[in-house]
């Protein structure tokens, strides 16, 4: 076998990065067997495929979120589907609405986990600090306060274990439809109730918003895209936090900096934090023709995946793409993805992300690795640190 033949699975686990930077170089746009995917790679490329919904439909057949949740979902709908979905998921995580209710939702999580962490000297920030946090706020803006942290820990390893699922796994596929199976039999009985006595969760909003006066949408149609939600908000805001106070803790210039003028320097981490390591790795849609992407054409009916991780890591948009670096001013990038796909909780995600850091650095007078050598981190859809111990007082 030649390259890309030979790319596996826990390769893309360990470290995709290598592979999808040959891959720009030599095959910007390519097969991938193990994963059943074609790969597009580049920025202009990635941009290109995700503004274009008319040969690149959001509507895959092999899709493992339709598999794995049924459908239509948030991502996996294009056109009026799509339109009546986000009607209802972005009433909740418009930016103004976010930016008055965000203090209130997470910092009281963030004090609490961080008192702590103090109290221990320090601890695992992913699994003590940031992943509670990132949990805990999605549960409680949905309006699913009640269901326990551990309980929603396992919903979100079990919903990624069917998100991931593009090698059609049997047993993380058990996993998935178990999970799958345990939300809807906890979410129903909430959304009936909500159907009749709606109120401000995001829950309410997305059976009620966009819909004429005595009518709603109905639980089936809403359920798929709540658990698009709660994989995506548990996981993004919590590994992308973790990932750029990776980059600041083994950059001490840089953290120095962000914590003389936070105001200034703390939105600059978040943004190339999200670029460096981006927490959710690629958006899948499927060719509707035989269309030519990167001097290449894909036969009509494929899988292809817009590599958002690769695009924010493209030469031809910025320099040295590995190395994290607040300062840097070369453009956007591609870790929310693009057009009417663009993130629904991009908002969410970012000021959950910055209340989390902050609380964290105004609070800890002094935090540093307690391991030795560079954070390991883990995933290609889904990457963040392993671990993050840290000394912290």
């Amino acid at each position: 076998m030649t390259f890309p033949e030979t790319i596996t699975v826990e390769e893309l686990e360990a470290d995709p990065y290598p592979i999808y930077a040959r891959l720009r170089r030599e095959m910007p746009v390519a097969y991938i067997p193990a994963v059943n995917l074609w790969f597009v790679t580049r920025f202009k490329d990635v941009e290109y495929l995700s503004k274009t919904p008319e040969i690149f439909t959001a509507a895959v057949e092999s899709s493992p979120l339709d598999r794995s949740w049924g459908k239509p979902t948030i991502l996996t709908a294009d056109g009026p589907v799509h339109k009546n979905l986000r009607s209802g998921v972005d009433p909740k995580y418009h930016p103004k609405r976010v930016a008055a209710y965000m203090d209130d939702l997470a910092l009281p999580i963030a004090r609490e986990y961080h008192h702590r962490l103090r109290a221990s000297g320090g601890g695992d920030l992913m699994s003590d600090y940031f992943e509670p946090i990132s949990i805990l706020s999605l549960a409680r803006s949905l309006g699913l306060g009640d269901v326990d942290l551990a309980t929603l820990r396992r919903w979100f390893f079990g919903l990624a274990q069917g998100a991931i699922n593009f090698e059609c796994d049997p047993e993380r596929q058990t996993v998935a439809d178990a999970v799958s199976t345990e939300i809807t039999g906890i979410v129903t009985p909430v959304m009936q109730k909500l159907i009749e006595e709606p109120d401000d969760s995001a829950l309410s909003h997305m059976l009620h918003d966009g819909i004429p006066e005595g009518e709603t949408r109905t639980i089936d149609f809403v359920l798929p895209t709540l658990k698009v939600l709660l994989l995506g908000g548990m996981q993004e805001p919590g590994h992308g936090a973790g990932s750029i106070m990776a980059g600041l803790l083994q950059n001490p210039d840089q953290f120095a900096a962000v914590k003389v003028d936070p105001d200034a320097l703390l939105p600059r981490a978040v943004d190339e934090g999200l670029r460096w390591v981006t927490p959710i790795g690629t958006q899948t849609r499927q060719t509707t023709q035989a269309a030519e992407i990167g001097g290449v054409t894909i036969p009509a009916n494929q899988p292809v995946a817009a590599v958002l991780a690769s695009a924010s890591h493209c030469e031809s948009r910025f320099t040295d793409p590995g190395r994290f670096d607040i300062h840097r001013n070369e453009g956007s990038h591609a870790a929310f993805g693009f057009g009417h796909h663009f993130c629904a909780g991009r908002w969410f995600a970012r000021q959950q992300i910055t209340s989390a850091l902050r609380y964290l650095i105004d609070h800890s007078p002094e935090i540093a690795l307690r391991d030795d050598g560079p954070v390991q981190f883990r995933g290609w859809e889904f990457r963040a640190p392993s671990t993050l111990n840290v000394t912290l007082r």
